[in-house]
């Protein structure tokens, strides 16, 4: 069974893109053919602001993912569907601020099965 990102974050901070799967094809005479390759894959940018315990927890589930190599289910505040995602870097860096609030962004990818 595969784990659930639990954290919620603010709808007005998620920046959500999507990239079409196309293959170009470039030919010597300058034409080219581009074919789809499936279905476009979803991109989203979250950004949190959290208490130690929250952002440990995250910080956590992030380091149990070993970065972006296991995915997981995290649901989408902005359409409510649930999406098989990892996440897209494999480094993760955090912002203390008063050693009480922890500012980050997390990149996601959506995994086309």
């Amino acid at each position: 069974m595969m784990e659930i990102f639990a954290w919620p974050c603010d709808p007005e901070m998620i920046e959500e893109s999507i990239e079409p799967n196309v293959l170009i094809s470039q030919f010597k005479v300058g034409l080219e053919q581009r074919r789809t390759k499936g279905p476009p894959r979803r991109r989203w940018m979250l950004r949190f602001r959290k208490d130690q315990v929250d952002a440990d927890a995250i910080w956590s589930f992030y380091v149990a993912r070993r970065g972006s190599f296991e995915a997981f289910l995290w649901s989408n505040p902005l359409d409510g569907v649930q999406y098989t995602v990892r996440f897209e870097r494999d480094d993760l860096s955090r912002t203390v601020m008063w050693r009480c609030l922890f500012e980050f962004g997390l990149g996601l990818v959506e995994v086309i099965t």
